[in-house]
């Protein structure tokens, strides 16, 4: 069987082994102990902030039904000045954008430092609304708050006609058109012997779709008004001067051939359009209309989302003139070779002082969030954000670029994003300082947001760092969203809340990638003092490795 003495086991060996290696750092014969080296501590992955800083000087833009006050949705803004495509606008990343689209009807963007912009045109489409434009003044430092209305084509008047037939660019038949409303009729023929062209000049091909909008001077409250539909800029080059519509009316021509549509923008020889001006029309020196009378007409190219004189082939300048009165109409006509949008206008004196305002009441507080100002007449369709409860509207050589003369009137109301009215004034007296009597008619609270983020890529899964320099807007449910001002490192300011009403709360990432991370922020019922937080779980942020153990 051998001998057992001479059989080592693994413990043995395992035993024996660590004897031997205790015994290579001490020496018991000379009373000298040698210290083992410390084990490699190793190194752990600590995440470092990578977000940016908190947003500042960028112009906020919400735009909404004119009707509800509801949020447009899918709404997109093209930027111009004067009469091209801008290069001077950024994301708020730094992006150069010539366009922005939006989900629930509120943007942001920024202007380059080095523009050195007094404005900036804002073309505002949206499926199933009629197109707008808005003049936005750059003046000032900060936020540049913007309230746009888009009116949805059920509010207006429109015809359409649809499919059409052409041969080699021309109808196939005479065509006309008439939207048929009473006191805002609007109608054109297009003979078949005129060819339809692009914009190019090029004959079109394929069927045809044609719509004509109008809108009357004075609408009853569900319908939309003459000035609501007139995009803005049309007195953006005034002085001393304001051009006073007295109609309009929008012509839009498509060709559609297989899966191509093409804009009919010119016409080889000139047709006829025709709006019908009520004979309650009273013209700028307070004259009844007659047979006769003629206005100058402008039209708005889309395309460059700028006004101009409409002129003739030859460059000079077309008229519409007054026709016969037709019971209580009186059609009013011009001739014209390519189709826009047009208004026959008078030319009125020019308010030259500044447009103020004044909301009195009791103890008024305006929320930070800031209320809606909105001016509306048969000439006028204006909104405007105000953040107090005093100030200007309008600084005086500012009055006429918005339509303001020397006597104009209109009917002022206060609301807030949700469309609660605060009060109004009417026939207010524009030219100098308009008072409009308020009353809060909820309670308004304010509550913080703080946001931060953590990193599960890295050692210290559990710390939570500022989410700094995000997009947080806040809303109820359809109504237009609000930007949360970021008043410290990953806090943000939601102010305005209508107390025990439940919100939403959306963030976007500015110069920062969060990856798959979810943003989904659940609802929250405003409560005074109450903070709302959330924490966003990425797996992509930045680190640096140190030694240590990282607890």
């Amino acid at each position: 069987m051998g001998n057992k003495n001479f059989k080592l086991t693994k413990l043995a060996l395992a035993l024996g082994l660590t004897v031997s290696l205790a015994g290579c750092f001490s020496d018991n014969d000379n009373d000298v102990t040698v210290t083992p080296p410390d084990p490699d501590p190793g190194t752990v992955k600590v995440p470092t902030p990578d977000t940016p800083a908190a947003l500042s000087s960028y112009v906020s833009v919400t735009v909404t039904d004119s009707a509800s006050g509801d949020s447009v949705d899918n709404a997109t803004i093209s930027f111009f000045e004067a009469g091209v495509a801008s290069t001077n606008v950024t994301d708020l990343a730094g992006a150069d954008i010539t366009s922005q689209t939006s989900a629930d009807g509120s943007f942001a963007f920024k202007i380059k430092d080095d523009a050195n912009l007094e404005t900036i045109t804002l073309a505002i489409t949206a499926e199933n609304y009629l197109a707008n434009a808005s003049v936005v003044s750059l003046a000032g430092d900060g936020t540049v708050n913007v309230a746009v209305n888009l009116v949805s084509a059920a509010q207006a008047s429109v015809k359409t006609e649809t499919n059409l037939e052409t041969a080699e660019g021309k109808l196939t038949t005479d065509l006309t058109v008439d939207t048929n409303a009473d006191g805002a009729g609007a109608s054109l023929v297009i003979p078949a012997t005129v060819e339809l062209q692009d914009a190019a000049g090029e004959a079109i091909a394929g069927s045809v779709n044609v719509e004509v909008v109008t809108a009357e001077l004075d609408a009853a409250d569900t319908a939309a008004s003459a000035a609501s539909i007139i995009p803005g800029g049309l007195n953006s080059a005034s002085a001393d001067e304001v051009l006073l519509p007295a109609a309009v009316v929008t012509v839009n021509i498509t060709a559609t051939q297989g899966d191509t549509t093409t804009a009919v923008k010119q016409l080889s020889e000139a047709i006829t359009v025709t709006t019908d001006i009520p004979d309650t029309y009273r013209t700028a020196e307070d004259n009844e209309l007659a047979q006769g009378n003629t206005f100058d007409v402008y039209t708005y190219d889309e395309t460059k989302a700028q006004w101009t004189k409409l002129q003739d082939s030859a460059n000079n300048d077309t008229v519409a003139t007054v026709g016969e009165k037709v019971g209580t109409n009186f059609p009013t006509s011009f001739q014209t070779n390519h189709f826009s949008s047009f208004v026959p206008v008078e030319r009125v004196a020019a308010c030259t002082e500044a447009v103020t305002f004044t909301l009195s009441g009791t103890n008024v507080s305006v929320p930070a969030a800031g209320l809606f100002l909105q001016v509306r007449s048969n000439r006028l369709a204006l909104n405007e954000v105000i953040t107090s409860a005093s100030g200007t509207l309008y600084a005086a050589d500012q009055a006429a670029k918005n339509g303001i003369t020397v006597n104009s009137s209109a009917n002022v109301s206060v609301v807030d994003a949700n469309g609660n009215v605060w009060g109004s004034e009417t026939n207010a007296n524009l030219c100098g300082n308009v008072t409009i009597p308020v009353t809060s008619p909820v309670t308004y609270v304010n509550q913080d947001f703080s946001l931060t983020y953590t990193c599960s890529n890295t050692d210290q899964a559990d710390t939570q760092l500022d989410f700094t320099g995000a997009l947080v807007r806040y809303n109820q449910a359809g109504k237009a969203p609000l930007i949360a001002a970021e008043t410290s490192n990953g806090t943000y300011a939601l102010t305005g809340l209508v107390s025990g009403a439940t919100y939403e709360v959306s963030v976007i990432p500015v110069g920062v990638d969060v990856g798959d991370a979810s943003l989904t922020v659940p609802t929250f019922v405003a409560a005074d003092g109450e903070a709302v937080s959330f924490n966003v779980g990425r797996s992509n942020c930045q680190f640096e490795e140190v030694s240590g153990s990282g607890s």
